[in-house]
């Protein structure tokens, strides 16, 4: 089974219905909540802040995708897009991981709302567990439940082990966006019990285009592997894997993390649960560290293949690698779909585009059980 790993369902303004509920999600003022710490920074269910519509990188978007301001209409069109792009071929990605977004949070564990513009700190985007949750139940045999909370909530703990329960298959953290330190007792505490659970976490390490770099002192790589160095020692090390291979923005540009990755990779970590996804890849400025990785075969073993939906893909600057499969790679519809056929042809290996099926959990939680006949 070939499985996008990392794949975002963001939308403007949704206000979803979903009757089943997180614990630590409840609406505020509801009566579970009281009983509970709630700490969500909207009532939305998934939304963009008004300091993000307000980013040059978000208006450039919504013009070259021709969308509406945030708001129903444009909520109806990304529900379409969705569709378009995930709905249809299941050839070669079968299933996609959703990525759930959790609250930022401060230094003491408290939730600002979301911010506008001028605002220093709080959530880009924010997406709920339950939501993700919820379309995945009612999408069994295409979407996976890719859950995210924040290490510093004062029970994390437990609503890790709540969302793994519920068929999370991974847990996603930008600490430069969410102000996750990975040397926090918090941080560590979380690690260890993903560990036990088997739960793995897909961490942003490097640059970060599409978000507010808000706190900038957790960017490198290097402290998330000297903590995995020191895991591996107690023996609860979790599965990691590091979107985007820890590239930065622009070929010229980064903080040195893409290179540590890949020694740790071949080296230290070669033989540890560390791995890398190449999200975002097939895109015209990251284009070279494809080339680069596809020539790569030794650590192909260390990668797994993931979209970054719904960034798109553009192939340009691979258009000659390509060769006669250009025409065909670039009229596919789904932006999913022709990135992984991109890879492909550049010559990643198979075990890049499977190793997901065999790494994470709960793959088939939310399918049909088979029901025995009557005796």
């Amino acid at each position: 089974m070939i499985v996008d790993v990392h794949c975002h369902y963001t939308f403007s303004r949704l206000a979803a219905t979903v009757a089943d509920r997180f614990s630590f999600e409840q609406p505020t003022g509801d009566a579970a909540a009281r009983r509970t710490v709630t700490v969500r920074p909207t009532d939305f269910d998934s939304c963009v802040s008004d300091r993000a519509v307000k980013r040059w990188n978000w208006r450039l978007a919504r013009w070259f995708l021709r969308l509406p301001p945030p708001g129903a209409a444009l909520d109806r069109r990304l529900g379409e897009e969705f569709q378009r792009h995930l709905g249809g071929t299941t050839a070669p990605i079968e299933r996609y991981v959703l990525l759930a977004f959790d609250a930022v949070h401060d230094d003491e564990g408290r939730c600002p709302p979301l911010p506008r513009r001028g605002d220093k700190f709080g959530n880009d985007i924010y997406t709920s567990n339950s939501l993700i949750r919820d379309v995945c139940r009612r999408n069994p045999e295409r979407f996976l439940f890719g859950a995210s909370v924040h290490p510093y909530r004062p029970d994390a703990v437990t609503c890790i082990e709540e969302v793994f329960a519920a068929g999370a298959c991974l847990l996603k953290w930008i600490p430069l966006h969410h102000n996750i330190d990975v040397t926090d007792r918090r941080t560590l505490a979380v690690l260890r019990r993903c560990a036990e659970l088997g739960l793995p976490i897909l961490i942003h390490c490097g640059e970060e285009f599409t978000l507010t770099t808000q706190c900038p002192a957790h960017r490198s790589i290097r402290p998330v592997l000297e903590v995995l160095q020191q895991l591996r020692r107690e023996d609860h090390m979790p599965t990691v894997i590091v979107a985007h291979v820890a590239t930065s923005v622009l070929p010229w540009g980064g903080d040195g993390s893409h290179e540590l990755l890949l020694a740790a990779l071949a080296g230290e970590f070669a033989a540890a649960p560390l791995y890398a996804d190449i999200s975002a890849l097939v895109t015209w400025p990251k284009s070279p560290y494809l080339r680069r990785l596809a020539g790569r075969p030794h650590v192909h073993h260390k990668l797994l293949f993931g979209s970054d939906f719904p960034v798109p893909p553009s192939l340009r600057r691979v258009r000659r690698r390509l060769g006669s499969q250009y025409e065909a790679i670039a009229g596919v519809r789904s932006w999913p779909q022709r990135a992984a056929l991109a890879c492909r042809a550049l010559g990643f290996s198979e075990i890049v585009f499977h190793r997901a099926a065999d790494l994470l959990p709960n793959v088939d939680f939310f399918a049909p059980r088979a029901t025995k006949p009557p005796a």
